[in-house]
Parts: C-alpha cells; structure tokens; sequence
C-alpha cells in the first residue's frame, strides 16, 4: 500500500511496456483536444543553452483529470560520442490536490513515444487513408518509434529510411518486421512516389527537396525545434497545409519561421492545431492544398498526459520502484 509520500520511479524499460502505441495516440488526442479548447494550463517552456547543448523545462496542466507534473529534458548532440543518450531528462508528476510529487518518469522514451503519437495523430487526420509508402529521415529512437506510430493508423508496405553515413538507416531497416524495409543514400529515392514522409533528424537545414513531392503527400517535421533550425524546406511550406500541436510553433520552429522572413509564406500559415480538427473545430486533410504539413515542436501538455498515462496503469500494475519521501511540516515559506 503506497502513502501520500511515496515517490514512484519507472525508467524507460517499464514505461515502453506500459503504453502501446495506439494508447499514446488517443492520450495525445485528448490532450491536444484539452488544450485547443482551454481546458489546460501551459506556461511558456524555458531554454538554457549553451554550446553542448540545449534544456528544456516544461509544466502543464490539464484541468479535466488533474494532471499536473513538469518536464527537463536535454538534447545534448556530443553525446554519441561519449556513449549516452542525445536526448534526456525526467518528468516529475504533482498530486493535484496536495501539490507532492508522485513521481519521477524517465523522460528520454515518455517523449520519444508522444514525439511519434503526436506525428500518428497527425498521419491518421492528414494523409491519405490509403497510404502504403514511408520515407524517414533519420534513424535513431526517435525514428522507430515514428514507424511505429505511423504504422498504427494507415497501411504502411514499403518503408525507406535515410541516414547521414547510412549504417544507422540499414540497422534501423533490419529490425523492421512485417514490412519492406530498406535503407537509401539519396533523398530523391527516398521521397520518390513517398505518401508520407517523416523528418526526425538534427539538421539546421533542409534534408529533402520539396519541390520534388508528389502531390497529395503529407509531410511530418519532428526534429527540429528552434527558429535557426530546419529540416523541411521553404517549398514544403509553400505546397502544403499546415498544421501544429500548439501556434507557439510559430515562435519556434525555423520550418516556419525563415518561410515567413522569406516573404514566399504569410505569417499566419498556420492553418490549424491538431486540437482543432480532434475537436471537429477545423476539417480532416489538405483542404484543397497540395500537400499536407505537421510541424512539431512538442509542449508539456504532451508530456503531462503521457507521463500521467503511464503513471496510472503502473500503479494500477505495481511497476516501478517506491521510495519514501520527506514529508515537510514545517508552516514556512519555501
């Protein structure tokens, strides 16, 4: 039996088990819902950046179930070479009613995992139901995890993947199973006759030739997250849709922004937020435009809503470890 001041702790292992990724779709259904329609709070992010890297703080909350937590999360490129995770980080939940923490979530797989749910939303209310053709850019967790959430909701056969030097993108095909997987040198191969393409790399520039798209494809942009950064290019924006978890993504993604300093795109190209169209506020699909565009850059209402997903099927389960917590009486001010 668990007290008011226990603190529960689940690393990445235990919380991949916990969520199937259609689970994590509909839980970013309803948070997204929640958000476009007011019903979560969700002050602005802080960034501390340095050269080594960049951290992120995250709080939100979501009124209807009482979810209320912050995330830190790192993404720190050198640390390939070192052998550790580029992304990482921890969740913390609060007791809504009390204000205790509840518990620390590995942040690392809750994000690679609502990452990816957030883009298979998007590919369930976007792109073509008929669609059978991926191109991925990028090869790492984050670009699983895409395959996975785009294969949850259309009819995915032929999956190409590109990768910088190629041996990530011939591993990442290999443990593909149940589809034609291959990895590609040329982004031309990769997008030719491609019905949806995912971009999940860490490029400060754009990783496929826009123009190039066939039209009807719908496009997802996951990597990038800064306004100096992008790996979709101007054309994409112009051709396409658009459409976001949330319009902060217009003072911070590059995908978007540089279009706009451009003048080839208004500064209102955001079509809609993904909360929008759940909510039945905004239509499914291109809306008579050539291409279809979802560009994230994730908000801690995603996160909140996964981390308390996961919270609630482990105590349900039991799964993580418990530790006490100090309990403070003390009446002072923090």
């Amino acid at each position: 039996m668990t007290s008011a001041t226990d603190l529960r702790i689940l690393g990445g292992a235990e919380i991949a088990a916990l969520i199937p990724m259609a689970d994590a779709i509909e839980t970013m259904a309803r948070a997204f819902g929640q958000l476009s329609a007011g019903e979560a709070e969700m002050p602005r992010r802080v960034a501390l950046e340095s050269g080594r890297g960049i951290s992120l703080f995250m709080p939100a909350r979501l009124s209807g179930a009482g979810e209320r937590g912050a995330k830190v999360v790192s993404v720190f490129e050198g640390n390939r070479e070192r052998g550790l995770p580029v992304i990482s980080g921890l969740i913390l939940m609060l007791d809504d009613d009390t204000g205790m923490p509840r518990a620390l979530l590995d942040a690392g797989e809750l994000t690679a995992i609502r990452t990816a749910a957030a883009a298979g939303l998007a590919a369930r209310l976007l792109s073509r139901p008929e669609s059978r053709s991926l191109a991925v850019f990028g090869a790492g967790a984050q670009a699983a995890r895409h395959v996975e959430a785009i294969r949850a909701v259309r009819p995915i056969q032929e999956v190409r993947i590109v990768s910088r030097g190629g041996e990530s993108a011939r591993r990442l095909a290999a443990s593909l199973e149940g589809v034609e997987a291959r990895a590609v040198d040329a982004p031309a191969t990769a997008i030719d006759g491609a019905d949806i393409v995912v971009a999940v790399t860490t490029s400060h520039t754009p990783v496929f030739d826009g123009t190039a798209l066939p039209a009807g494809t719908h496009v997802s942009g996951g990597g990038s997250f800064t306004p100096g950064a992008r790996e979709v290019g101007t054309e994409v924006v112009v051709r396409a849709r658009v459409v976001v978890e949330d319009r902060v993504a217009m003072e911070e993604a590059g995908d978007l922004i540089v279009p706009v300093r451009q003048g080839r795109v208004p500064a209102d190209v955001i079509d809609a937020d993904l909360g929008e169209i759940v909510n039945g506020v905004a239509p499914r699909g291109a809306t008579g435009r050539d291409l279809t565009f979802f560009k994230s850059v994730g908000v801690a209402v995603q996160d909140i809503a996964i981390a308390a997903e996961a919270l609630k099927r482990a105590e349900a389960r039991d799964a993580g470890l418990l530790v006490a917590t100090p309990c403070r009486t003390s009446s002072s001010e923090p």
